[in-house]
């Protein structure tokens, strides 16, 4: 009897084990499954069975990506997978019967015949018309590497809420646009962005919260003007192509956004810099320079226009400045430009990260000096370190001895200046609570010792704690030792 019945339970059990308990579920769940998959791998799973067939036609998310590289390696089986996705594609606008879209991603690397594009476009636009009306149209993201225009009602969805553009999107004759919900707008590398189609963007999307905005520095843009109320986060990257400009104008950047709290501007292109209204703005990643043999404006002129960028932002809390912006101060420090002594004081600055050079550290105390409640210094060291300019000035900055709670030095290679450095701030920074430094894991044994040598120097706040971490185990957060 027992031996039966525990041949009855293993049976039970297999059973149970071979039952297709997913295709049980309700297709609104099997959709839901499916839209997490690339729009390809999603129709693949039409041949598991009659209940899979037609499942993929009703997945309101599709991911479509060509996938398509190795010309110089195969030319035939090149142009024949790339003759394989255009049949996709035209299949799968045909066969698709559900025409809502709630999130649609189309990525093309390669480039293909404009009577099939213009085709799918054709397509995109019937089921955008179809899905605007449902009011289901959330998420855009375009990447293609040839030249094409989107459809004119793409730029109408009135549910809209993220729209990516990547690549050669024409924008011609783009007069108006309708975006009432839309709250996230990247415009990345874009070679055929115009100003003109940047203001069409942002007057007609007055929701909008973010914006990325890539361009490169041989684009013909005289000026970019970003104009918006509601903006609160901007990413600005203008890469420079170091060739000579057109003498004839100068290119600027206007940035009006008066509720805007983050900026991170990446710009090796403008001539002009101007941020205006930024009151509301808390935190700003700074990446600028001058482009000596590239800019019409001169050098004294640039360093007069950084200097007043910075007054318009003195009001932030959290500061980034990279190893190009400190160039521009060292040059006017040098040079003896009047513009240098009318640096402004960040009076709300209590996070201050500074990536710098080792020849150019000599600043940091006059740059310290222009923060009178900072609570937060990172230093971070761009380049190895060869030949540390370091003099202890004759003052100390007013944050030294009042506020300054917490340093933090990345990339320490216990060099000579280098450590001095590091004993200057631990002796003048009266309040100091913590004092992290990150060693490079490649330190010698005879560089240890100078690690060592720091955590007996004297102090200027009997409270400060000397947390020494290797590089590699930094981003773990676990520190080796402490004095």
């Amino acid at each position: 009897m027992e031996e039966t019945a525990s041949g009855d339970n293993c049976q039970n059990l297999c059973e149970k084990a071979n039952e297709d308990v997913i295709s049980e579920l309700h297709d609104d769940i099997l959709c839901y499954m499916l839209s997490f998959l690339p729009t390809k791998r999603a129709v693949a799973t039409s041949i598991l069975s009659t209940r899979w067939r037609n499942l993929w036609k009703s997945v309101t998310i599709l991911d479509i990506y060509d996938g398509i590289s190795g010309y110089y390696k195969n030319p035939s089986t090149y142009k024949e997978r790339k003759m394989n996705f255009v049949n996709f594609m035209d299949r799968l606008f045909i066969h698709r019967n559900n025409p809502s879209i709630l999130k649609f991603r189309l990525s093309l690397a390669q480039s293909y015949d404009f009577t099939c594009v213009n085709a799918w476009m054709s397509h995109l636009s019937r089921w955008i018309s179809s899905s605007a009306i449902m009011g289901n149209v959330e998420e855009l993201i375009f990447f293609i590497n040839f030249p094409v225009r989107l459809p004119e009602n793409l730029y109408c969805c009135q549910k809209l809420v993220t729209l990516k553009l990547h690549g050669y999107v024409r924008f011609d004759n783009l007069q108006s646009v309708s975006f009432p919900s839309l709250k996230a707008l990247h415009l990345e590398h874009l070679r055929m962005l115009n100003n003109t189609a940047i203001e069409v963007l942002l007057s007609g999307s007055p929701a909008l919260e973010e914006l990325e905005l890539e361009m490169e520095g041989r684009d013909s843009r005289r000026s970019v003007h970003v104009c918006s109320l509601s903006l609160k986060r901007l990413i600005i990257g203008f890469v420079c192509i170091f060739v000579p400009y057109d003498h004839s104008y100068r290119k600027k950047l206007t940035i009006d956004t008066p509720n805007l709290e983050f900026l991170k501007l990446v710009d090796f292109a403008s001539e002009e810099l101007s941020m205006q209204r930024a009151d509301s703005l808390l935190q700003a990643d700074l990446c600028f320079g001058y482009q000596t043999g590239v800019f019409n404006v001169g050098i004294e002129e640039y360093a007069n226009m950084v200097v007043q960028f910075y007054r318009q932002i003195s009001g932030v809390k959290t500061l980034s400045l990279s190893n190009c912006n400190i160039r521009t101060l060292i040059g006017a420090a040098v040079s003896k430009f009047p513009c240098f002594g009318n640096l402004p004081t960040f009076r709300n600055l209590i996070h201050l990260e500074v990536r710098v050079c080792d020849d150019y550290v000599w600043i940091l105390p006059e740059i310290l000096q222009c923060t009178s409640n900072l609570e937060v210094f990172v230093f971070i060291l761009v380049e190895d370190a060869y030949d540390w300019n370091w003099c202890a000035p004759h003052s100390v900055p007013q944050c030294l001895s009042s506020c300054l709670q917490v340093i933090e030095f990345n990339d320490f290679e216990a060099v000579s200046g280098e450590t001095e450095m590091v004993e200057y701030f631990l002796k003048n920074a009266l309040v100091l609570k913590n004092m992290t430094i990150t060693y490079l894991t490649d330190v010698k044994t005879s560089e240890v010792d100078v690690l060592k040598r720091l955590s007996t120097c004297p102090k200027g706040s009997d409270a400060c704690q000397i947390v020494i971490i290797p590089e590699h185990e930094h981003s773990r957060g676990q520190a080796t030792e402490t004095y």
